[in-house]
């Protein structure tokens, strides 16, 4: 079953914008340094209401697709004169749309079309959707593909079988990377002081009772993952579901994404290595299409 971005984002009106915010701000960064003040300073630089205009984006999120006026200043902390204008100009352009009854905002298609320009020129996601297709069909399972974000597991894409922990198979949704069986298998293959220090930063957060905690915790989950070259969440962000991953390779053997497919514990845990084996095979066809050929 192939998954249509546009259509998805259309439909939930829930869209990776730190992604596409996050796109933009590089742009902005350039075009501030070339912007001198004034006073001709060379280390002072032209405040830019861009940068505001992306925060007011970055409000949105899986949790909150829908913020009136009031939720997005208290947010910001902007006057409502300053935010209205704001949002005026991003509506007339098409990056917002505001219902007139609620007066909620949501993601508009401008930031849709934005979004999907960006995943199109993903060589992994364009190839990674073959592989998922056919791993979830083999399995009659939900599989799923993401990469590193920040300290988080990023999905860009998806194939469902099932309606199993449908509502959690979003595009653009990110978990902690140590939660999730596709964050530690590209956490395992970092130098450990760096996965030790993305996962510091997320305060070690816990999404169920069996979350890695501890640093030790850490290790132990990494290493296990180096040694079976696949990865296990048992629970540990939704109790009841289980998912195993497996590592994508690009040209020069680094790892630079991972497919899992998820489903309940009993479907599961019988079948662990039998899983394993059918996810590796379809991570490495992936990583063959990146030009690994390790």
């Amino acid at each position: 079953m192939r998954i249509n971005f546009l259509n998805l984002a259309m439909q939930y009106n829930i869209l990776p914008c730190t992604l596409i915010s996050s796109i933009l701000r590089n742009g902005v960064i350039l075009l501030e340094e070339q912007i001198p003040t004034k006073s001709n300073k060379r280390n002072n630089y032209v405040p830019t209401t861009i940068s505001k205009v992306l925060a007011v984006l970055d409000c949105f999120s899986i949790h909150q697709p829908k913020l009136t006026a009031g939720d997005i200043g208290s947010q910001l902390g902007l006057t409502t004169s300053t935010l209205y204008r704001y949002l005026s100009a991003m509506e007339n352009e098409g990056y917002l749309e505001r219902d007139p009854e609620t007066g909620q905002y949501v993601i508009g298609l401008r930031v849709v079309e934005l979004a999907g320009i960006a995943l199109g020129h993903l060589e992994v996601r364009r190839h990674g959707q073959i592989e998922l297709d056919a791993l979830a069909g083999n399995l009659k399972m939900n599989a799923n593909l993401g990469v590193l974000y920040r300290g988080d597991t990023f999905h860009l894409c998806y194939s469902v079988q099932t309606e199993v922990d449908r509502m959690y198979t979003v595009i653009g949704r990110r978990t902690p990377a140590h939660c999730t069986a596709m964050g530690k298998v590209m956490l395992a293959y970092l130098p450990r002081d760096q996965a030790h220090q993305i996962v510091k930063s997320t305060n070690f957060i816990k999404l169920s009772k069996h979350s890695v905690g501890t640093p030790e915790e850490l290790d132990a989950a990494l290493d296990e993952v180096t040694q079976k070259a696949y990865a296990v969440d048992r629970g540990e962000v939704r109790e009841s579901t289980w998912c195993v991953a497996a590592p994508v390779r690009e040209q020069g053997g680094r790892v630079v994404a991972s497919i899992s497919v998820s489903s309940q514990r009993e479907l599961v845990e019988p079948r662990i290595e039998e899983i394993a084996k059918e996810v590796r095979h379809y991570a490495n066809k992936l990583s063959l299409r990146l030009g690994f050929f390790g």
